[in-house]
This record gives C-alpha cells, structure tokens and sequence, in this order.
C-alpha cells in the first residue's frame, strides 16, 4: 500500500512576466521502504513539486490542481496549523544547498534541538541528549553539536541537515541534491548514508537529482520530467535497461559507459522550453529529432507500455500498437 501519493500534481507562478506552469499533471506513488529517484534538467520542476507537497511554496506559487495523498489524507486540504503536523512530523526535506538551509548565527545542536521541540519529539529534559543520538547516527560527533555551520565541512553540514530530517521521526524523507558540490568520496558516503536509514528505518525516500549515475546506485523507481511534465515513469530495471521516452535514452547516451571508456558522449540539442511559451504538441518533440508532425501538433497522453512502466509519447504509443 502506498504512503505517499500524489495524484495529477499541477502549480502555477503568476509572475510579471505572466503565468508559468512549473509542474504539469505529475503523479506517482512511494511505499514505506522505497526510493524514488526524480531526474530531469534544471527547470524541469523537479524541486517545485517537492515545494508544493510540502507545502512551501514561494509566494508567486500556486497549487492549481491535484491531490497529495499522506496514508490517505489530502495534505492539500489541510489547515497551515493542521499542515505543520505533518510537515516535519510525518515528511522532513533536506534541501539543496545545506550551508544556506543552515542558520549561521546559530549551532548546529540548537537547530536540530528547535525541531525536537517544536514537534515535542521527545522531552525536553531528554532533547540534548536525542541531539547527540542524532548526530552519531549521521556519523558526526556528539561534541560538534555546538559547533557552527561554518565550522562543518560540507559533507558533515549535509549530514546535519538528514539528522534534522530524522529528528521529528518521519516516514518520508526528501533529498533534493543532497550530494551537489561535494567531492566524490563525500558524495559517496552521503548516499551509503541514506541506504543503511533507509533501511534500517524503513524510510520511503525521494531523491531529486539531475545525476543518472546517483539514481542507478540507489533508487528502486525513477521517474523522468520534462517541461514541467512526467515523461517516463517506472522502476529502476525498466528504465536503465528498458528505457522508452526519447527524451530519456537520450539522457541515457549521455551517460558514460564504463564497458566502453572511447565512445563518444551524446547530447541533447536545443534547450528545455520557458515554461510561458511551452510548444503546442510534445514539449520535446523541438529537440526530440525523431518524431514527427503529428507530435509537434497533439499533447501527448500518459500511456503503460508494459505493467508499471508508464510514458507521455506518440512514439511510445505507436509502438505499442
């Protein structure tokens, strides 16, 4: 059974500039235990709809459309006061970029310390003590709880930043870019770091990256987005071996392939569309090169090419058929 499940998902920016549609009809679903890996290019809307489910839309954002499902409870229906139950208490995000997430005017342990308090975790006699429980599980020392972000290295400041996710005990964890300007073997130990959590606490755990190489290692489903849209959906095997969405094999020849270090790398002509001025048919077909004019004309449909392997294509269709 699901925990979580977002169901036709859209948000809107009403701007100067006019109105943006960041997230087009996404849904997907993650059980207790499993990892989503959500990929796509920068602007995609991969970070907004996270945003969205949790509820902390920047002001110009809009929830339009769409159901966001906590074990059953539309957390888009919910009062702010009834909201903060569960943002934190049942859904913790580690955001992007952990030294600006960070206060700087305040120590680590006080940060981590205000969360336990404010959901009333544990007592608050025992809330100093739940901190250095906390920080040890990351691997972080006990006593570098009264150190400063500042004085963290990167790696120990994103492992404050997933101590602090766990510190309310929440069944749905977000990454989004846990792993961005960290040196390889940090990176490295970040992810082992999410797996042993997430195993040993049965965490369902989404992943936001742009890193096909970081989803292929740890995430059991992936979930590809382009122009705000869902263009393949599936699990991990089905999408690295089986892939059907244009857009992502080629995100896939992209990748290097290590059986043959002399092959040229692929890539991707053109840019990803402004979101105000998004094409009338397939929003890849500009850069897709291998459709035709019946997809620079209709909107493409989400279609199951094999039994939970879901894709928005023309092409896919045909195929199928």
């Amino acid at each position: 059974m699901s925990l979580l499940s977002i169901k036709d998902l859209s948000v809107e920016y009403h701007t100067d500039a006019g109105v943006f549609r960041a997230v087009d009809q996404l849904s997907f679903s993650l059980e207790p235990g499993r990892s989503l890996g959500l990929v796509g290019e920068s602007g995609c809307g991969k970070t907004t709809a996270m945003l969205a489910l949790m509820r902390l839309l920047p002001d110009a954002g809009r929830i339009v459309d769409g159901e966001v499902l906590f074990d059953g409870v539309d957390l888009l229906q919910l009062s702010p006061a009834e909201m903060r139950t569960y943002r934190w208490g049942k859904i913790s995000m580690v955001f992007q970029g952990a030294m600006n997430a960070l206060n700087p005017v305040r120590t680590v342990g006080s940060q981590i310390g205000e969360a336990l308090k404010l959901h009333k975790t544990v007592p608050r006699n025992e809330v100093s003590d739940e901190i250095d429980r906390l920080l040890e599980i990351v691997g972080v020392t006990a006593e570098s709880k009264k150190q400063y972000p500042h004085q963290y290295s990167g790696g120990m400041r994103q492992r404050a930043m997933i101590a602090m996710a766990l510190a309310c005990r929440s069944q749905v964890i977000i990454a989004d870019e846990p792993t961005t300007a960290l040196d390889v073997m940090v990176q490295a130990q970040i992810l082992d770091l999410l797996q042993q959590l997430q195993a040993e606490l049965n965490l369902a755990v989404i992943l936001v990256t742009h890193d096909l190489g970081v989803v292929a290692e740890v995430c059991d489903d992936v979930l590809v987005m382009y122009g705000g849209r869902m263009a393949e959906y599936a699990d991990s095997d089905a999408v690295f071996n089986q892939p059907v969405h244009p857009y992502t094999r080629r995100l896939l020849a992209a990748f290097p392939n290590i059986n043959d270090p002399r092959s040229e790398l692929a890539s991707i002509p053109g840019h990803p569309p402004p979101l105000n001025d998004l094409p009338p048919g397939c929003r890849f077909e500009p850069r897709c090169g291998v459709g035709g004019e019946k997809c620079a004309r209709e909107n493409p449909e989400i279609i199951e090419v094999a039994p939970g392997h879901y894709c928005r294509c023309l092409i896919a269709r045909a195929e199928e058929r």
